[in-house]
């Protein structure tokens, strides 16, 4: 199999919350069109199609999000504060996943019985939407400030590396907004 660094995990993970967020929109338009004068209920009941099969293929592909998440999650290496970040953003990611399953289940459900999108359903899609988001951002704090998943980082080449990227100059480290890394080891593990 084709070997993906550090795993498969961050692949699979773009998919569902890109798929997602699209699912909560097509669903939102389907629901919102109604309302308004000059279209025509086929556009609604056409987004309601499209919100379905992104909802169910997501559900899918979470499944695989999931399954690669929980084996990053015992193979990545980490470190104490690391270990705690990941649980967490396990945990959450879990119960998103939870509720994107069931979602889809209930839309199967309504698809089977022909029943329009509810105001329930929509405030069930917005609830994952941010416990989605929540996750994806503590994933993100997993690889920028833990650094996990990171093969190694770029070393500075010679005293204070300064140089250019296409007429653009690099702050330097002593730069107003650069972290301050004097202090660094006081500040591990407290986050």
């Amino acid at each position: 199999m084709l070997q993906i660094i550090p795993n498969w995990h961050p692949i699979f993970v773009h998919f569902t919350v890109a798929l997602f967020t699209t699912t909560t929109a097509f669903y939102l338009f389907s629901y919102l069109i109604g309302f308004l004068k000059g279209f025509s209920n086929k556009v609604a009941i056409e987004f309601e199609v499209v919100g379905h099969w992104c909802l169910w293929l997501v559900a899918m592909i979470t499944i695989g999000t999931v399954l690669a998440g929980l084996y990053a999650f015992n193979t990545v290496r980490h470190d104490e504060a690391g270990h705690i970040a990941m649980t967490i953003h396990r945990n959450l990611a879990l119960t998103t996943a939870t509720g994107i399953v069931l979602l889809a289940i209930w839309s199967g459900w309504r698809y089977y019985k022909s029943t329009k999108t509810t105001i329930v359903f929509l405030l069930g899609l917005l609830i994952v939407q941010v416990l989605l988001i929540s996750t994806a951002w503590l994933g993100g704090e997993l690889v920028f400030r833990h650094g996990l998943g990171v093969m190694a980082m770029p070393k500075e080449e010679g005293e204070g590396h300064h140089h250019h990227h296409d007429g653009v100059e690099e702050p330097s480290l002593d730069h107003p907004n650069m972290p301050n890394m004097e202090n660094h080891e006081h500040h591990v593990g407290k986050e």
